[in-house]
């Protein structure tokens, strides 16, 4: 049974014909067909797009239901919000962090399929809601650092091991911009200027200034002062690309990989797969996002390739067996590793390649703590395109730190009201 891939382009024109097709295909039919629709968060260049294909291949020869995949970054996150709103959303689709805040009304829970007894306890805060329930299969597990091109800091005179404060940090990017590289890639077509701002976030508060903001009390010096300040020092200091505005994550890719930036404040799992796409010999990894006081650390969470199944699907028999098939061990393994990145299922062993070595020197010791991203846990939900809004006005120069933070809580509390 052939297989149909359809490719959502990221241009405005041809993502309303792919929301109109989706519209009729998503949920198939109620006759019984055996065709479902799977929707991705993911970069056309993504070294996991042939995984995927691959096992779709697999799972249709397996079971005979075909799989209908699209995928998208640039309009993916506005497209799932025209089809929730149409409650006609894909039978199968990547959460992309926000299983639990942003789709669980539109989700079937999962808590009867067999592999949620090997989801990894450090999930559990971030894809469980208030009853336990569990609303999506994490292929992918979010253990993020600073993305670094290890080649361009060693010529710079740069000991990426040395970084373990944000004057370390502002250091390595003075000697990296000196060099005639730039000091950090950034997409202002996609969310890493919310990455940037939730990274720094994430340690960057007390605990009683933590609860203040779950008790929808918004500091806005705090967050002017602990995180948008160092933002708008970069931007001041010209740290940032060129051609941020019109950057694409294939571009940071791209300039990771050839060496034409040093540095990327997103998820590993994001970019550095493509990036090994573009130059399989590029010296890439992360190094933990350092801290006022030195205090080093890694932000985790549910990752952008996880899935759930939407409740109003006609074809849920179909879609749960396709996530059942994908969570199989052997073919988990095959994505994170297509990734480099670690898998939300304990009973999964990925070869990350290259970026081995980072987690095996970060993350595999457990000697630094993994904060949980900053939003998902103390902002309200729905707050994350304002902070990318916020923060990328500072990154262009529209705004100052003190007025994007008060753009920011304006959000915050209409929101939080809600």
């Amino acid at each position: 049974m052939k297989i149909t891939r359809t490719i959502i382009a990221a241009t405005a024109a041809l993502a309303g014909a792919s929301l109109a097709l989706t519209g009729c295909s998503a949920g198939g039919s109620d006759d019984g067909s055996s065709k479902i629709t799977f929707s991705l968060y993911m970069t056309a260049d993504s070294p996991a797009k042939a995984v995927y294909e691959e096992l779709i291949d697999e799972f249709t020869a397996r079971t005979g239901i075909e799989v209908e995949m699209s995928y998208d970054t640039t309009n993916y996150e506005n497209n799932i919000k025209v089809q929730m709103a149409a409650n006609n959303l894909p039978d199968v689709f990547a959460t992309h962090g926000w299983s639990v805040l942003r789709y669980s009304d539109f989700l079937a829970p999962l808590n009867d399929r067999s592999w949620v007894a090997d989801v990894n306890p450090a999930l559990d805060k971030s894809m469980r809601d208030s009853e336990g329930n569990i609303y999506a299969l994490p292929l992918e597990y979010t253990v993020a650092g600073i993305d670094v091109n290890l080649d361009v800091l060693e010529a710079a005179g740069v000991d990426a091991d040395a970084i373990t404060t944000w004057g370390d940090f502002d250091d390595a990017l003075t000697k990296v911009k000196a060099a005639g590289v730039t000091p950090i890639t950034a997409s202002g077509k996609s969310s890493s200027a919310g990455n940037m701002a939730d990274y720094i976030a994430s340690n960057a508060f007390s605990d009683s200034e933590k609860q203040k903001f779950t008790d929808g009390d918004f500091d806005v010096d705090a967050w002017s002062s602990a995180v948008l300040s160092h933002v708008a020092g970069w931007q001041k200091d010209g740290y940032f690309n060129p051609d941020y505005v019109s950057a694409s994550l294939d571009d940071m890719a791209s300039q990771l990989a050839q060496g034409q930036a040093a540095f990327a404040l997103v998820p590993a799992s994001s970019i550095l797969g493509t990036a090994l796409k573009i130059n399989p010999d590029a010296n890439i990894g992360f190094v933990p996002v350092p801290s006022d006081d030195g205090e080093q650390y890694t932000v985790g969470g549910e990752g952008i390739n996880s899935f759930g199944v939407a409740k109003a699907s006609k074809n849920k028999d179909a879609a749960l067996e396709f996530v059942d098939f994908l969570a199989e061990p052997a073919n988990a393994a095959k994505v994170a590793g297509s990734l480099g990145s670690y898998s939300g299922l304990t009973d999964v062993t990925a070869d990350l390649g290259v970026l081995q070595a980072s987690y095996d020197k970060w993350v595999a010791p457990g000697t630094i703590p993994t904060m949980p991203f900053f939003d998902r846990v103390y902002l309200p939900g729905g707050i994350w395109n304002a902070m990318i809004a916020t923060t990328d006005s500072v990154i262009t120069g529209q705004s100052t730190a003190d007025d994007a933070a008060e753009q920011l809580k304006v959000q915050f509390d209409t929101l939080y009201g809600q």
